[in-house]
């Protein structure tokens, strides 16, 4: 039986109630062989892509997420790869990204369909031929998600850059970028795509004791009409501990922060902003700001070190840009420890290739704002604690939903089956409320927040697995 739950858990917020409606599907069964890809929500329903090895399955979910049509779709070749789907913003529709194979040769197909899941359109983009070896892939989406960046690295000297306008089904350019002393997995560190299509890839550079000096980061730009260019952004005397780069599509910048260590790299002694104008990027100078000792002693506690004040363990998960071209950087502190347990010691008299246990820690979140050319505005811990083991980390950490008026961080609170999901609610000046909004306890749910989709201002859709078992969760703020 279809279940249909409404919670009406009212916290305050600027005075008004708010009123979480959970809306929860039935259960799908799903097999040791099966991905699934939520697409979002497209002409009033939601989608669900299962990639089942040989089939392809689409899955329709009406306002009521009571499962109204699933269907097959005819991809073409076989050895099926598929790479991403991405929706359509006005809702018209959707597209999948795929490789295959045909008579020994690989190629890159992108198919439009509409929301009911008829082809409408299809184009071969690329033929690959053959891959001398398995590549590695990764994909990158502009901000309106009309452009996409698919790398391919066969070799680990250089990159292949395949730009794609998702609007006009149709490939930018082709281009392959082999920088001097390069090796994609120890130099590269992300690529960005603006919605005009302009790729930008970044390598680091010195990022060790003995050259601090010389650390910067190079950045190699290809535009839609296939011109390379590139630029460094200098370091200065820091090393830097941790950086994610985001492009400001209304401000025309490239953004990025990041952590930084002046002595080594256990703990981050305060974080940087760097705002490069593409135009004339050798006026850049990133902003660099320690942090405040209040705040590291609020989060080390009793491991707070007065001779080496810093924060360990500390990741850059986003950036929210603000129209004015300053922003907020999230940051969040997790750790993984690999161990073995009693058990397996015991079973052989050596453990070689008995695979150890993982331990995955999730705890506070720490937000920076900061002004356009760097200097703080404001920062504040968001307290959460979450241990689980051997899951991947897959139901820890946040989903956090943006609106004009604030950003909301949803998360488990802990990691077991019977839990309080909670959320920070954070507005522009810094000011937060936490709420609980709900218990899973007889609900036989299992969220994963970090795999959720926003497809409105007041709405998202969350993943739910089970023992096997998937359910898809709508969660929708109503102001009373």
């Amino acid at each position: 039986m279809r279940t249909l739950i409404i919670l009406a858990l009212l916290t305050f917020l600027c005075t008004r109630a708010r009123a979480q409606v959970l809306t929860v599907s039935d259960e799908l069964t799903m097999r040791s062989d099966t991905d699934y890809d939520l697409i979002g929500k497209i002409g009033g329903q939601v989608l669900l892509m299962q990639d089942r090895d040989t089939k392809h399955l689409l899955t329709g979910y009406d306002r009521n997420m009571r499962q109204s049509w699933e269907k097959e779709l005819e991809l073409r070749g076989r050895n099926i790869r598929l790479l991403t789907s991405v929706a359509k913003q006005d809702g018209t529709g959707f597209s999948l990204l795929y490789l295959y194979r045909k008579s020994s040769r690989n190629y890159l197909q992108l198919d439009a369909y509409n929301p009911a899941g008829n082809l409408v359109d299809s184009t071969t983009l690329v033929d690959f031929g053959v891959f001398s070896t398995a590549p590695q892939e990764g994909i990158y989406r502009s901000e309106d998600e009309s452009k996409l960046l698919l790398l391919i690295t066969e070799q680990q000297s250089k990159v292949r850059c395949l730009g794609i306008d998702m609007e006009k089904l149709e490939l930018t350019y082709d281009m392959e970028l082999e920088p001097e002393k390069f090796f994609f997995n120890d130099d590269f560190m992300q690529a960005e795509i603006a919605n005009d299509g302009t790729t930008y890839f970044v390598i680091e550079r010195d990022n060790f004791k003995s050259r601090r000096k010389e650390h910067k980061y190079e950045v190699h730009t290809i535009k839609p009409n296939r011109q390379f260019d590139k630029f460094e952004v200098p370091m200065g005397d820091s090393l830097t501990y941790d950086i994610f780069f985001r492009y400001d599509n209304q401000n025309g910048h490239l953004t990025a922060a990041g952590l930084y260590t002046i002595k080594n790299f256990t703990r981050a002694d305060g974080y940087f902003w760097i705002n490069v104008d593409p135009a004339n990027p050798a006026a850049t100078q990133p902003s660099f700001t320690p942090f405040p000792l209040t705040l590291i002693r609020n989060i080390e506690g009793k491991k707070y070190n007065k001779k080496n004040p810093g924060i360990d363990e500390l990741s850059v998960r986003n950036i929210v840009l603000r129209k004015d071209g300053g922003g907020l950087i999230i940051t969040e502190r997790n750790r993984q420890l690999e161990r073995r347990s009693n058990s397996s010691r015991t079973q052989v008299a050596n453990n070689y290739g008995i695979r150890p246990l993982v331990d995955y820690h999730y705890d506070e979140l720490v937000v920076f704002s900061v002004h356009p050319n760097g200097d703080p505005h404001w920062s504040n811990i968001l307290h959460k604690r979450q241990y689980s083991q051997d899951d991947g980390g897959a139901y820890s950490s946040y989903f956090l939903m943006e609106n004009q008026r604030s950003l909301r961080f949803l998360f488990n609170d802990e990691i077991r089956f019977e839990n309080t999901v909670s959320e920070y609610v954070v507005n522009g000046r810094g000011e937060f409320d936490r709420n609980s909004l709900f218990h899973t306890r007889d609900l036989d749910l299992r969220l994963r927040f970090r795999d959720g989709v926003q497809v409105a201002a007041n709405e998202m859709i969350l993943p739910s697995e089970h023992r096997n078992k998937l359910r898809l969760v709508k969660v929708t703020y109503e102001v009373k």
